[in-house]
């Protein structure tokens, strides 16, 4: 802190002070002060303070007045030291600094000074920190210091380049019995001031004749210290140019300098310090602990409040604390300091603040390591003007981003490329800016920290509304363009100016929906956005930003937005609500508005994709009748194009409606055909995002279905395996989820297959982690199916009923009727037979009147089963066990027919062992005998090993016919 006739003045923490008290001032009336203080005394015309404050900014010259006026009031009786030189500039005059406890005459060092202190040429003052996690680092300065003249550690600031300096300093000086000299470089700013703190350190005294340079170099090479320079990235030119000299001069000199840019000079080896390392997520409380960023965030921490993180809880706390100040050194310090008064909760709850939160460093430290906001500072003030521009605005990307937006986003108009690219290279070379390479394609990126202080200063500039729209309108352009998302923006891609971080379209959506945003602009963007996200498999936030922006899309004024970008946010939102939405009748009315837009645009593919989603949404719903209308009028919609991928396209939606009235030879024929063709121009299919499913997994997962149905579940589960082949890593959800719920799950439960298990506990988890409500409560239904098979009645009692009905709550009825069946035995093997009756008759009622053909002879066999086992209570009147008998054969009668019609021997084979099973129970083995006999005769057997529980189940109830058979061989008695 400087002293300003009664201020004190930091401009590190850009704080003023008088008499103890903070004293408020403009920002800009600030930059004013600190431009006339650097300046040292030197007259700066008034065009000079206006660049340096108002950079690639045109500027009334009565701002810089003003500006002038406020610091003059702040000065009050010694208003005085701001002079005006007439006609030409500004002068900030008899500047004083605080040093030692005493006040002296600010001075400029033209050479040695006489009155520089001697300095003992033994010992070398180092203050030595505790340094966790550098062990590499400091080996390689030692190793390398016989071979490398000079040393130049290079990071960002508050990364620890001084305390690893000391650190490898002091191994030096054990090592190689060397004196160290530690020169600190941060209070010096001209050649001069330089030269006087490395005279200061090595005791010299002006001598008359020689220069103060020869004498320095002639002193290093006397002592044959190791000379450490500290913070020299102010005065990065002069210490180069000294460096240079002295290293050509004696070759024996050693030097380690720290900076947050390289020297760049021929002697020099550089060291780039990276952040410390942090846990991935997830990872065990003793894999944590062994991190240094963990190590050291405790160590700091435990220093003020001992009893600290202690649990597992806390640990991963920290573990992601310092993943989000991801490693740097400074940051975690000052959050471990926090931990004090906050706790561990409170500190990582408020690092969306951490400029204001991260403050309170050592008093030993620097003022510019004392909070992080200063830390940056530092470096922000090292840059030229157009650096600053570009810095600044690059705040507004949340991941990586290419040189392409560096120019759509951040540039000035008329702004060369050979700026834009100077400004680059000087934000990667002064560690504000992480440059990577993807093949032959730089990308850059902001750390968190980083991007907070830049945003900041954009704030500060008043630019913050503009760049804001130009980011939105530039993340719109690029996805617009086609450029897939990557989830994680370190994966390598071939084609990475194509693709875009997800983390920035984000960000451009809740800027552009917030109350400063541009809403309108907002709404074309999710327009572009929602589509990609279905594609990116995040549904559920899919389903959110396309909900919020239609909600504002209806406030807007009419032509706002245009028809087709309204268009995708109907499909978008009503796609993904058949996975995560509580209202299918919603997805009906969004279709239907698409529809409309499209005809009226003329657009006839999207009129003919919304056919297809509206004939999605009644499958979905159940409504059989209705999806074979939408089926055909796609159909036909399909034929008047010139796609072949839509018109094969239709042929699968017919056929699985078929399917689903029942119709499951001719939908099997069909479909077969229809996979062929798909798998030969499936390469050319259109990436609609709202096509969540891929067809051809639509396709094979309803032919798993068929085959298991007419009882070949070998081949069921040969077709559940390759369905789930189509699926690749970077496009699972929701295609994986609904492939598992729909088709691999039950079909391996019905298969005995030992996969089942994995397949569940994979469906369950991966509709948790993408929060796809609808499949997980299909998980549940499931998981309850498992527990039946397994003898758990009650249990699956207990998971079936809740998930049914949050299923029937949001109007989702695809392939559910299975679980009204599950529920219905399980209501009866539990004595509540009315409630099971109520549940069956109903099904039955919605299959009839919504064509749903495909479970009803399973229906209709539950409910004959049911009477039966009414009937085998006990307790039962006689004539009432007549009459439920009947009706009970009766039913089931009914059920098997209807199997036989529609091609389905599974069902025929359910519920004829049910009839062999009662009839065994009731002791009438022939007719037992009889319906497996027909059964066997029939050709219904199994094309496997049997596993299958309802051919487990013909076989059990074979061999117990089989034994009533044999004759029994009474002994007589002895006479």
């Amino acid at each position: 802190m400087i002293q300003i006739g009664t201020l004190r003045v930091s401009f590190e923490q850009r704080e003023i002070r008088r008499n103890g008290l903070v004293v408020p001032v403009g920002a800009r009336a600030f930059d004013v002060l600190e431009v006339l203080y650097r300046a040292n005394g030197v007259m700066l015309s008034k065009e000079a303070i206006m660049d340096a404050v108002w950079p690639g900014s045109i500027v009334e010259e009565n701002r810089l007045q003003v500006h002038v006026a406020a610091l003059r009031k702040l000065l009050g009786v010694e208003r005085d030291l701001i002079k005006t030189v007439a006609g030409r500039g500004y002068v900030l005059v008899a500047q004083r600094m605080q040093g030692g406890g005493a006040q002296t005459e600010r001075t400029l060092v033209p050479g040695l000074s006489a009155a520089s202190p001697a300095a003992s040429p033994g010992a070398a003052p180092l203050r030595i920190a505790p340094l966790i996690g550098r062990e590499a680092e400091i080996a390689r300065i030692v190793e390398q210091f016989e071979q490398v003249a000079v040393t130049t550690v290079v990071g960002a600031g508050g990364i620890g380049k001084t305390c690893l300096a000391r650190h490898a300093a002091r191994e030096i000086q054990q090592r190689h019995g060397r004196a160290v000299r530690f020169v600190e470089l941060n209070k010096a700013n001209s050649r001069e001031s330089v030269l006087a703190a490395l005279a200061e350190s090595l005791g010299l005294q002006g001598e008359p004749g020689v220069s103060c340079e020869d004498a320095i170099c002639a002193a290093v090479a006397a002592s044959n210290c190791l000379l450490v320079l500290d913070n020299a990235e102010h005065v990065i030119d002069v210490v180069a140019g000294f460096v240079d000299t002295l290293v050509t001069r004696h070759h024996a000199a050693r030097l380690l300098v720290t900076s947050r840019e390289p020297l760049h000079i021929w002697a020099e080896a550089v060291l780039r310090l990276e952040p410390l390392a942090v846990p991935e997520s997830g990872l065990p409380t003793d894999a944590i602990l062994a991190y240094s960023a963990v190590a050291l965030f405790l160590t700091r921490a435990r220093a003020l409040a001992p009893d600290c993180a202690r649990d597992d809880a806390s640990i991963a706390l920290v573990a992601e604390i310092c993943r989000r100040l991801e490693g740097l050194p400074l940051a975690i310090e000052l959050a471990a300091a926090r931990v004090a008064t906050l706790g561990v909760e409170g500190v990582a709850s408020r690092l969306d603040d951490r400029l204001d939160l991260l403050t309170g460093g050592l008093r030993s430290t620097l003022p510019r390591h004392q909070t992080l906001r200063a830390t940056f500072e530092w470096s922000y003030m090292l840059l030229d003007a157009a650096s600053r521009i570009v810095f600044r605005r690059c705040g507004c990307f949340a991941g990586t981003f290419t040189f392409d937006a560096v120019c759509a986003v951040t540039a000035e108009p008329g702004m060369s490329i050979a700026v834009i690219v100077s400004s680059l290279s000087e934000l990667a070379t002064k560690s504000l800016l992480n440059v990577e390479f993807r093949g032959a394609i730089a990308v850059y990126r902001l750390t968190e920290s980083t991007r907070a202080y830049a945003l900041e200063k954009l704030r500060d500039e008043g630019e913050s509304q503009s760049i804001a729209t130009r980011h939105v309108r530039y993340m719109r352009k690029r996805i617009e363009e086609g450029g897939p998302f990557v989830a994680q923006p370190e994966h390598d891609c071939a084609d990475v100016s194509a693709r875009l971080s997800l983390d920035d379209a984000r960000s451009a959506y809740d800027w552009a929906f917030s109350d400063d945003g541009d809403k309108a602009l907002g709404v074309a963007l999710a327009g572009a956005l929602v589509g990609t996200l279905l594609s990116a498999s995040r549904v559920q936030e899919c389903c959110q930003r396309a909900q919020r922006a239609l909600a504002v899309l209806d406030t807007l004024p009419a032509g706002s937005v245009d028809a087709v970008c309204e268009m995708k946010l109907c499909a978008a939102y009503a796609s993904s609500l058949l996975h995560v939405g509580d209202d299918m009748g919603q997805a009906v009315a969004l279709w239907e508005r698409a529809l409309r837009l499209a005809r009226a645009a003329s657009d006839s593919e999207f009129a003919a994709d919304a056919l297809w989603g509206l004939w999605n949404t009644m499958q979905s719903r159940g409504d059989i009748h209705a999806s074979l209308r939408y089926a055909t009028r796609f159909q036909h919609a399909a034929a008047s194009g010139d796609s072949p991928w839509r018109r094969w396209l239709a042929e699968q939606t017919i056929a699985i409606s078929l399917h689903c009235f029942g119709e499951h030879d001719q939908a099997r024929e069909r479909l077969e055909r229809t996979v062929e063709a798909f798998t030969t121009i499936g390469v050319n299919a259109p990436s609609h995002g709202w096509l969540t499913v891929y067809p051809l997994i639509y396709a094979r997962g309803t032919l798993a279905r068929i085959a298991l149905i007419q009882c070949q579940p070998a081949k069921a589960m040969q077709l559940v395996e390759s369905t789930l082949e189509l699926i690749h890593g970077d496009t699972l959800e929701p295609s994986l989820s609904h492939v598992l719920a729909a088709v691999a799950v039950p079909i391996a439960l019905d298969c005995g297959a030992p996969q089942a298990d994995n397949y569940l506990a994979l469906l369950r988890s991966q509709s948790a982690s993408h929060r796809l409500d609808i499949w997980l409560d299909y998980a549940e239904c499931l998981a309850a199916k498992r527990d039946m098979l397994a003898g758990h009645a009650q249990v699956a009692l207990e998971r079936l009923e809740p998930a049914l009905q949050r299923l029937a709550s949001r109007g989702f009825r695809r392939v559910v009727t299975p679980f009204v069946v599950l529920l219905a035995q399980a209501l009866a093997l539990a004595g509540r037979f009315e409630e099971a009756r109520v549940r069956l008759d109903d099904a039955l009622v919605n299959a009839r009147a919504n064509g749903e053909r495909y479970f009803a002879p399973e229906l209709q066999r539950a409910r004959g089963w049911l009477e039966l086992r009414r009937a085998a209570q006990r307790g039962t009147p006689v004539e009432e066990i007549a009459r439920r008998e009947e009706a009970g054969r009766r039913l089931i009668d009914e059920a098997i027919a209807m199997a036989r019609a529609d091609s389905a021997p599974l069902w025929e084979l359910r519920a004829t062992l049910d009839l062999a099973a009662y009839a065994l129970e009731q002791g009438d083995a022939a007719r037992a005998s009889a319906l497996i006999d027909a059964l066997q005769a029939s050709g219904i057997a199994p094309d496997d090993d049997a596993r299958a529980p309802d051919f487990q189940r013909l076989a059990t109830l074979a061999k117990a016919v089989q034994s009533h058979r044999t004759p029994r061989v009474e002994r007589l008695a002895p006479q």
